[in-house]
């Protein structure tokens, strides 16, 4: 039987990241996604409303992962996957204190 690999799970960096915002509260994880929304733009050097548009056009049709329930959260998550891998580690390096923060603090 062969086990189902997500995407983000081929990647050991950004599957560590991805465990640790899976198990923040969704208040904490609202605050990383708008975070991660707002400095893709940056990053991939593309126009902001151009880039929330690209992402509107993926929205999940049924919610089966546990980032799709939350519309913030389904567009960080996508927005991650289109970035390269050097993007995705200064993306995550950027952010990621944030969410040891609240991991940290128990509200996870």
């Amino acid at each position: 039987m062969k086990k189902y690999i997500r995407w983000y799970d081929k990647d050991k960096y950004l599957s560590a990241f991805m465990r640790l915002l899976e198990d923040l509260d969704p208040e904490a994880q609202c605050e990383v996604a708008v975070d991660i929304i707002l400095k893709v733009p940056k990053i991939i050097e593309k126009d902001y409303e151009k880039f929330v548009k690209i992402i509107a056009d993926f929205n999940p049709r049924e919610y089966q992962r546990w980032y799709d329930k939350n519309p913030n959260l389904h567009a960080a998550i996508e927005a991650l996957r289109d970035l390269d891998e050097a993007q995705r580690e200064h993306l995550i390096n950027q952010i990621s204190d944030i969410v040891l923060k609240h991991s940290k603090d128990g509200t996870v």
